[in-house]
């Protein structure tokens, strides 16, 4: 076949000429390749596009070699048979078929767009954007739409706020109501008087005030007593300013940074000096070092812990407690009495319900097995009870008196009638006994001294004679702290991905006199402030509470107030009944 393959050349001043070229071939390709008939140099083009076949009768058919098909007069197809004087379109270029005349048996025109006619051929394809591009008119519709929202969202709910009975009519209907006004969702521990908006609204277009948190509220811990914390910031503060609802189920507790930081940030400029707390601005760039409540008691044993920070020189803890963790944490293990045992932090370490704090460490459950209270080598398995010096004398006592009454105790060192078994029903004569509970007392005394002086209490406790009678030996007290961190909030249970030894390097501690507890760096290798990008972001409650008062309640607080200022309290006010439907 001849196909006659007619180019459209643009000139300057809109002129045009044409440049003919003969290609023979039973088909005509388009595309990008060399190869191809009609070559295109566009790239939105595949190098194969399409192909054409003339069909006789003026026809040819048009078939896409792309899945995204090709566009025909205006249309998408993959496959389709049309008459000369369809149009192809690919990129760019716009490809005309012409009748077969003469000695052609079929012919194209290929034309390439402008950039001026392509964006004007991209805009009449384009949908309408604009009213005016339509019949509809502005004003009309206008008009109707803010009838309609006017009368639905403003005179619906303005008239329920005046006739509760209406009110109740909308609540039952589909149309809005006074809900339509409400800015978000209500905390969760306000829904079950969330139909009723009076209850915190109690003025039209009036904030919510005080006193109205205060007649549920009243019984709650007052956040800032006036005399420690005489500051305008928080005593004029209203309620709403940090627990403002209608913000979903977090609206009501902020915990952004600035809550506390707008204050702590330049305390000693507010103050004047007055404070003795450390400016406070973020926590991964402005936080001090750490401050820990050493454990500490005064001359009448009350308790009186030492605050002191992390980064004072030759910080201790003195818990009167002997304990070196090196020996305990050997990953070889230690010789037992029942064997070799390997200890982990956890075998001492366990936490309390809800991972807080740490269990007491129990001699009974945690140490026994190794540190075993024997004390006679011909009775292994009595043992003496633990930390009660008085309980361990008098079992002691008693023990070998008894041994020396009944007799049959072989021990080289006790004299005969110690040694000698008795027939039952044998009776001692009283120089006899005498004998054998004297040899008791020393037994007993001599053992006590093996057990709390060398072989046994030494070993973890301090022991020193005592010097009362009834008290022979002074144990010192062990006293370990169980809060750290009295004003922080911290707890193991949010940590447990974590190592023991991540956060407490124990293994190469010698002492227990070694202060064990992780100061700020170790912290901030996690942690930073609420806008850092690479670190779990932490703001200030996420750690501390806010300064409640111990024994001052709201409505104390309130009633104080409205002392000052010779009004009413509110909170003092009989409480408004529960909405129909609640529960008292």
């Amino acid at each position: 076949m001849r196909w006659l393959i007619r180019r459209v050349v643009k000139k300057g001043k809109g002129s045009i000429s044409y440049e003919e070229d003969i290609h023979f071939g039973d088909v005509l390709t388009i595309g990008r390749g060399s190869d191809q008939a009609v070559f295109l140099p566009d790239l939105r083009a595949a190098l194969q596009h399409a192909r054409v076949t003339a069909v006789g009768t003026g026809s040819y058919k048009v078939e896409s070699l792309i899945l995204a098909g090709i566009r025909v007069n205006n249309e998408i197809t993959h496959a389709t048979t049309v008459r000369s004087g369809a149009i192809l379109e690919i990129g760019a270029t716009r490809i005309q078929l012409l009748e077969a005349s003469g000695d052609h048996d079929g012919g194209v025109e290929v034309t390439t767009l402008d950039k001026t006619e392509e964006k004007a051929l991209k805009a009449a394809k384009a949908l309408p954007t604009q009213l005016g591009q339509t019949w509809l008119s502005k004003r009309r519709p206008a008009w109707i739409a803010f009838t309609v929202l006017a009368v639905l969202f403003f005179a619906f709910p303005l008239l329920t706020h005046f006739s509760p009975g209406f009110s109740q009519t909308l609540r039952k209907s589909p149309l809005p109501s006074q809900g339509s006004w409400s800015p978000g969702d209500l905390a969760a521990a306000h829904h079950f008087f969330g139909q009723d908006c009076t209850v915190c609204h109690e003025k039209p277009f009036v904030p919510v005030r005080d006193e109205a948190c205060g007649k549920c509220h009243s019984r709650l811990s007052a956040h800032a007593d006036p005399v420690k914390f005489n500051l305008p910031e928080l005593g004029d503060a209203r309620c709403a300013h940090c627990h403002e609802d209608h913000t979903g189920p977090k609206g009501l507790v902020r915990r952004d940074q600035k809550l506390c930081s707008e204050c702590h940030a330049g305390l000693q400029g507010t103050t004047k000096g007055a404070s003795s707390l450390v400016d406070v601005a973020d926590f991964g760039t402005g936080h001090p070092e750490f401050q820990v409540d050493l454990p500490n008691w005064d001359d009448q044993g009350n308790y009186k812990p030492i605050r002191t920070r992390l980064d004072t020189a030759g910080i201790s803890e003195k818990s009167g407690l002997k304990y070196p963790h090196d020996k305990h944490m050997n990953k070889d293990g230690l010789k037992a009495p029942n064997g070799l045992v390997v200890l982990e932090c956890k075998s001492c370490h366990v936490p309390e319900p809800g991972g807080a704090k740490m269990k007491p460490v129990d001699f009974e459950t945690m140490c026994h097995d190794c540190h075993r209270l024997d004390f006679d080598p011909l009775e292994p398995t009595r043992q003496v009870p633990h930390a009660k010096v008085s309980e361990i004398i008098y079992m002691l006592d008693e023990f070998y008196a008894e041994q020396g009454l009944v007799g049959g105790y072989q021990d080289a060192s006790a004299p005969f009638i110690v040694q000698q078994r008795r027939r039952p029903g044998e009776a001692m004569t009283p120089q006899q006994q005498q004998e054998a509970l004297a040899w008791a007392r020393q037994k007993s005394r001599k053992v006590a001294d093996s057990l709390f002086e060398s072989r046994a209490c030494t070993v973890c406790h301090t022991v020193t004679r005592g010097r009362e009678a009834g008290k022979p030996f002074i144990v010192a007290p062990v006293r370990v702290a169980g809060v750290w961190y009295p004003r922080g909030e911290f707890t193991h249970d949010s940590h447990v991905t974590m190592g023991c030894g991540d956060c407490h390097d124990a293994t190469p501690s010698k002492s227990s006199a070694d202060l064990l507890i992780p100061g700020i760096g170790n912290c901030r290798e996690c942690h930073a402030g609420e806008r850092t990008k690479d670190k779990v972001a932490s703001t200030c409650i996420d750690c501390h509470g806010y300064h409640m008062s111990n024994f001052l309640v709201l409505s104390e607080l309130q009633a104080r107030a409205a002392k000052e200022s010779g009004a009413t309290p509110a909170a003092t006010e009989a409480k408004p009944a529960a909405p129909a439907g609640t529960k008292p």
